[in-house]
């Protein structure tokens, strides 16, 4: 299983993502699933001369699934995800804000100025600096949309919940 790299351009940072060139010496942080991945991705984030390197260790079913990112340029805080795990990072201070264990995540989304993180059984939001909100349990097939005061999410099994801006 190898992948080319993918690399975005941002204002003050181009982040790179590769599939298992390096050795986790070279990471500035690790970040892992809590049973065994069976891919280890590397980010690095590169800003002027400066260069923070996340090793992130996860799994997923099929071979064709890639990380996924939202970064806020403002704050320099990266939003990480795949598999089995995600996490918050300042990359200024280099310090992990929050490492979650979903149950399989799916993606990030903005949301009236907050990042949403999509799983498959639990749902979070954080603020743009990284700090959780909520969270709310879901299960496919499940909708969501934003309201004036909260984001409200329904399904068949769990029926209809919400998290509530902050």
């Amino acid at each position: 299983l190898y992948w080319e790299s993918m690399e975005f351009v941002f204002d003050s940072a181009v982040i790179k993502i590769t599939e298992d060139i390096f050795t986790d010496a070279i990471a500035d942080v690790v970040i892992s699933e809590k049973d065994e991945p069976d891919r280890n991705s590397f980010i690095e984030v590169i800003e002027n001369d400066s260069v923070f390197v996340i090793s992130l260790h996860w799994s997923h079913f099929t071979n064709t699934q890639k990380p996924s990112i939202y970064w806020n340029d403002k704050d320099k805080i990266l939003f990480l995800g795949a598999g089995y795990v995600s996490a918050v990072i300042n990359i200024k201070t280099k310090k992990i804000i929050d490492v979650n264990y979903p149950d399989l995540f799916w993606g990030w989304e903005l949301i009236e100025g907050n990042i949403l993180e999509l799983g498959e059984l639990d749902c979070r939001l954080y603020s743009l600096t990284g700090q959780l909100i909520g969270h709310t349990p879901v299960d496919p097939p499940y909708d969501y949309h934003a309201s004036e005061n909260a984001i409200n999410f329904s399904s068949i099994v769990i029926g209809k919940t919400s998290i509530v801006y902050k």
